[in-house]
């Protein structure tokens, strides 16, 4: 017998697979929700201590006042023990209270050889002239080192605002022509005062250390013109640089 897809029995035939097939497939699955990672927590960082302020260096002790003569005592011992001496120097100059000139440079000295020598430099540090001397003659270098000129000692000095700053080795005797007083001194520093026994009308102000008593500062005072000299990075008795006083002929 042929089946006709018109027939009741095929109908009935048809369902019977569509239920077998449904009753076949697996039930879906409730699937769980999803559980929340945990986070991975941080350690608190302290929060950085302030460095340390650093330790205020001592002040130096105050030194006691000495009187006059004491200073000059002391200005006299160091004199005798100076052997050789390099120092910088800033020098200006007013007259009535305005600045007329400035310089600064370099000095070096050595008594053995009763050599000094004064390097002139620019506002950049540059050497402009050189002048060396044996305090008879004193010779005169352009910034290349070649001879200018050759003059008296005693000349040319007459013609310096500040003697006293190309003195050194020689102020024991120029404490004997001068009388001595304190204008003022604190802790650390006294300021010695000069004034010329006789002859020419100045005053020589003379700004001391207290630790060695070498001069810090230099002025000299006649009538309206005053010259100051500030002595830095002084050197007392240590080397001096190969053929410092190299150029020098009389």
């Amino acid at each position: 017998m042929k089946l006709s897809i018109n027939n009741p029995l095929w109908a009935v035939v048809c369902a019977a697979f569509v239920l077998a097939a449904c009753s076949d497939q697996p039930e879906p699955k409730e699937t769980a929700p999803a559980q929340p990672q945990a986070q991975e927590v941080q350690p608190v960082q302290p929060a950085p201590k302030p460095a340390p302020a650093p330790a205020a260096k001592p002040k130096p002790a105050p030194l006691p006042d000495l009187t006059a003569q004491q200073l000059a005592d002391k200005l006299k011992q160091w004199d005798e023990k100076l052997a050789l001496l390099q120092t910088d120097f800033i020098q200006n100059t007013s007259y009535d209270g305005v600045e007329v000139s400035r310089s600064q440079g370099k000095l070096f000295y050595d008594r053995a050889q009763n050599r000094l020598r004064l390097d002139t430099l620019s506002p950049d540090g540059f050497l402009e002239q050189t002048a060396v001397t044996d305090k008879k003659d004193i010779v005169i270098l352009d910034e290349n080192n070649q001879h200018v000129t050759t003059l008296s000692w005693a000349d040319w000095q007459q013609g310096q605002p500040n003697q006293a700053l190309f003195d050194f080795g020689n102020y024991t005797a120029l404490l004997e022509k001068h009388s001595a007083a304190v204008q003022k001194q604190d802790g650390q520093t006294a300021v010695l005062v000069l004034t010329p026994k006789e002859g020419e009308e100045y005053t020589l102000y003379l700004t001391l250390s207290k630790r060695d008593f070498f001069p810090q500062v230099i002025t000299i005072q006649s009538e309206l013109m005053v010259t100051r000299a500030d002595l830095k990075n002084t050197q007392k008795n240590k080397p001096l640089p190969a053929d410092v006083f190299g150029g020098f002929n009389k």
